[in-house]
């Protein structure tokens, strides 16, 4: 914990009512106009068409204005995103932007950007909010409208990983989440730090926690091509923010480190073995989601759960062997060459897990030389 963190909630307390007076001063939208009361949500997306349609309809009676930015999808993540737009316009002021190729902050400061509402909430593609019971995000709503404190409000995640019955062994089934909503100003903006962004906000806003499990996180319900371009995603924002205007030229192009990483991590390139190999080290993470222990499922993805879905993990011998995803056709009929079944993903996973990590998997964390360098070399 920085000084800085450490001190953050006592400042606060201190400032909140003295900034009072001057809060009209910055709530205001970035072109200085006034909000409306309400909530905005912004959600950006890249190849989401599968959870998209869910994440959105959640959103129904909570959010006010709803802005969806597509990040250069290859998939029908748009046209959900439209398909939305035409359903629902009496019901919630949605706009559809079109942003292909920026980066991932760039998307979120073009949401902040079209913020027209007093609380802003960065809502991704694969979150689904619960809204019966008393979990339900509605009553969150109620509580934070009535409140007009600068703040943020973090949000646990109930997280899902393969397919809707399976979560990770290896971390949290529900996190303490993010600061996802909060009071919007003008002294708000997103930034990356190493390889996520992160909002920022003025130092005298309030850092709360929201009592309860408002959202279902959809963590792993993507194509294996979404599934592998985040792996690498992730790592080279990371790289790239670490080494700067250093490094090989050709590793500060997304492309060039993904090739690069994908021969050192999976020792291939092609589209098919690629995809059954990253499949076989995630079935090691996963086990049956229990909704005793956890709670039951938002409403929007009960009836999904009654038919057959697009994702559904495989077990063989008793435990996840592989995940289908029954909407790739060129892996509807893949039968793994020797080189893939020869693939060792628990050397992979070695290369990535701690020790106790690797026997909550289920594998020995000793029975391979540790250390290895897991992003390609930079300079």
């Amino acid at each position: 914990m920085t000084f800085r963190t450490a001190i953050r909630p006592l400042v606060a307390t201190t400032l909140s009512p003295g900034t009072r007076p001057f809060w009209a001063l910055f709530e205001r939208s970035r072109d200085g106009s006034a909000l409306a009361p309400g909530i905005t949500a912004v959600v950006a997306a890249r190849n989401e068409a599968y959870t998209i349609g869910f994440s959105l309809r959640s959103l129904i009676g909570f959010a006010d204005q709803i802005v969806c930015i597509d990040n250069g999808s290859t998939d029908d993540t748009l046209a959900e995103m439209r398909r939305f737009q035409e359903e629902h316009t009496a019901d919630v002021d949605i706009d559809v932007v079109s942003m292909a190729g920026a980066l991932l902050g760039e998307c979120r400061e073009a949401g902040l950007a079209r913020t027209r509402r007093q609380w802003h909430l960065r809502w991704d593609a694969d979150h689904v909010a619960v809204t019966t019971g008393p979990d339900s995000i509605l009553v969150l709503r109620d509580e934070i409208l009535g409140d007009r404190r600068p703040r943020t409000v973090q949000l646990s995640r109930t997280n899902l990983y393969g397919d809707l019955c399976h979560t990770s062994r290896t971390s949290a089934v529900v996190d303490p989440g993010e600061p996802f909503l909060m009071r919007f100003g003008r002294g708000i903006r997103y930034r990356e730090y190493g390889k996520f962004d992160a909002v920022r906000v003025p130092f005298h806003y309030l850092q709360t926690q929201a009592p309860g499990r408002h959202v279902f996180h959809l963590a792993g319900l993507k194509s294996d091509e979404n599934l592998i371009h985040r792996f690498h995603y992730f790592a080279w924002r990371e790289a790239v923010n670490r080494e700067g205007g250093g490094g090989e030229p050709d590793l500060r192009m997304f492309d060039s480190f993904k090739r690069r990483r994908n021969l050192l991590l999976f020792g291939t390139n092609e589209p098919r073995s690629l995809k059954f190999r990253y499949q076989r080290q995630l079935s090691y993470h996963l086990t049956r989601f229990d909704t005793n222990r956890f709670g039951d499922y938002p409403k929007v993805l009960k009836d999904e759960l009654s038919t057959r879905q697009r994702f559904e993990v495989v077990y063989r011998d008793g435990r996840p062997w592989l995940r289908v995803d029954r909407e790739d056709p060129e892996m509807l009929d893949y039968r793994p060459t020797p080189d893939d079944l020869a693939w060792d993903p628990e050397a992979f996973l070695r290369r990535f897990l701690t020790e106790e990590e690797c026997r909550l998997v289920g594998i020995d964390p000793l029975a391979a030389s540790q250390n290895f360098k897991t992003d390609p070399p930079s300079g």
